[in-house]
């Protein structure tokens, strides 16, 4: 079962609190973080789960950070993308957070920081993505079911925002 709920307005004191505790916990390894999927867009009606984008100082490898943060809860995706390092955190119930960690060039054009600020700003898209995710959560029965769902439109999304900026089109899922 897929849980979409209504935007919660504890979602950025929730990411403002993990990227803290990241921040001192990565030191000098990561030189940015940053709120993104769908709890870091005002309105939207997201899966409860907080993403994060950290870029990775230039000299660290995205992959090698697990144990850095362990004591925070983190523990790596092993089975995520093979281009920038998931490390996930939850409890019992299910997730809570994601950590995306992406090598120091790969920041700027990241699929997820881009499709997080088409979103941003295009109305829009934002209604067409919350209205898809909303009648997914009700009709499929699992996770993957949901993913493969949203793809068609996120990549259409994230097509339509790097043609924007003059960046090259990539794929939106980069397993």
């Amino acid at each position: 079962m897929v849980t979409v709920e209504p935007y919660n307005r504890d979602w950025p004191r929730l990411f403002e609190e993990q990227a803290v505790e990241l921040r001192m916990a990565l030191g000098s390894r990561a030189t940015e973080i940053e709120h993104i999927g769908s709890t870091a867009i005002p309105g939207l009606a997201a899966k409860p789960i907080i993403d994060l984008a950290a870029r990775a100082a230039p000299s660290i490898d995205p992959f090698a950070l697990g144990s850095v943060i362990a004591f925070l809860g983190y523990s790596m995706h092993r089975s995520g993308p093979k281009n920038h390092a998931v490390y996930v955190r939850g409890t019992a119930l299910g997730r809570t957070h994601i950590l995306h960690v992406f090598h120091s060039d790969d920041w700027e054009h990241c699929n997820q920081r881009v499709f997080r600020d088409k979103l941003l700003h295009d109305a829009s898209a934002r209604h067409l993505y919350e209205d898809l995710k909303i009648q997914l959560a009700a009709s499929v029965s699992d996770g993957a079911g949901y993913t493969a769902g949203k793809r068609e439109l996120i990549q259409a999304l994230l097509n339509q925002e790097q043609a924007a900026r003059g960046f090259p089109l990539t794929i939106a899922w980069d397993k």
